[in-house]
């Protein structure tokens, strides 16, 4: 109930803030636009900059959110779930743009650092998400490059929203937008694959460009089901069937593990050592590793 009502109460300051701008709103406004009265506002939040704090982080998890809840069937080529996704995430964006540009050309004196704060968390979130969603699609061995892949393609998002708003008569087709976002990256990834990386990992360490729990939290759990679903299928198609069951085993072995609150940290360097020994089996363990470390670094240390 109480949540209920706070949500009520950010989309109608997020309404009213991108309508009227900041200044020009008061709490007692956004009171009257949720039927509510103002004492009962002062109940949930301490002011109306309070308010604009907590629209800001909430747009900014729904639009994460928006394209890290797609769900897709195994038949669906990793490529094109990154299309659709960037579909979602540019809709979200422009639909959005208006608070924002609104946002930048009103932000109170005394709340200037702190949305500061909050917009650079954002582009950090961001930009661990384009990580992510590039490995996720275009696989681990990328990941040499994969910090300067995602400051690009986060840079194109930037832009093309920017263009969406130039001329409102003119709608972007962002099915094309999304595949062309893709293309690029294909691009990037073929002339760039072997060379010397602008951001390599030591510099997105030290520009804070990594958010650890991004991975955790918007991709871990599915892809950690993709890559155990994906390695028990290669097992049963190409491992010899003389050792098929103790592959098997092995597989679900490491999944229970990796279930438990904490993970054992020898158990699972020993399961995944086990099966890296199969040729035929590289690629799989290797993402399925891939995906353990993005996700649970802190905890393999149980």
């Amino acid at each position: 109930m109480v949540e209920d009502r706070k949500k009520t109460i950010l989309y109608a300051g997020s309404q009213l803030f991108a309508e009227k701008g900041y200044f020009a709103t008061t709490v007692q406004d956004i009171a009257e636009q949720c039927n509510m009265s103002k004492a009962s506002i002062y109940k949930l939040f301490q002011s109306k900059e309070d308010i604009l704090l907590q629209i800001v982080s909430t747009l900014h998890e729904e639009i994460v959110q928006a394209s890290s809840t797609l769900h897709f069937e195994d038949n669906v080529p990793p490529r094109e779930q990154l299309v659709q996704k960037l579909v979602v995430q540019l809709r979200e964006f422009i639909v959005r743009h208006n608070f924002f540009i609104n946002l930048n050309q009103n932000v109170p004196m005394e709340l200037g650092s702190q949305i500061r704060n909050v917009m650079l968390n954002f582009k950090r979130t961001m930009i661990s998400w384009q990580k992510e969603a590039l490995v996720q699609a275009f696989g681990t061995e990328i990941e040499p490059i994969v910090w300067d892949l995602a400051v690009a393609m986060q840079g194109m998002l930037r832009e093309f929203v920017f263009l969406s708003h130039v001329d409102r008569k003119t709608k972007l087709d962002l099915e094309a937008l999304a595949a062309f976002i893709v293309e690029s990256m294909e691009a990037v990834i073929h002339k760039r694959m072997g060379k010397e990386p602008v951001v390599n990992t030591e510099l997105a360490a030290h520009l804070n460009l990594y958010d650890p729990e991004v991975g955790r939290k918007y991709f871990g759990e599915s892809e950690w089901r993709k890559s155990v679903r994906e390695l028990t299928l290669a097992v049963h198609q190409r491992s010899p069937e003389h050792i098929r069951a103790n592959l098997l085993a092995a597989v679900e072995r490491l999944d229970v593990e990796r279930r438990k609150k904490v993970p054992q940290a020898f158990m699972m360097d020993a399961l995944i050592a086990y099966l890296r020994q199969r040729e035929e089996l590289s690629e799989e363990v290797s993402y399925l590793q891939h995906v353990y470390f993005a996700n649970w670094e802190e905890e393999k240390h149980g």
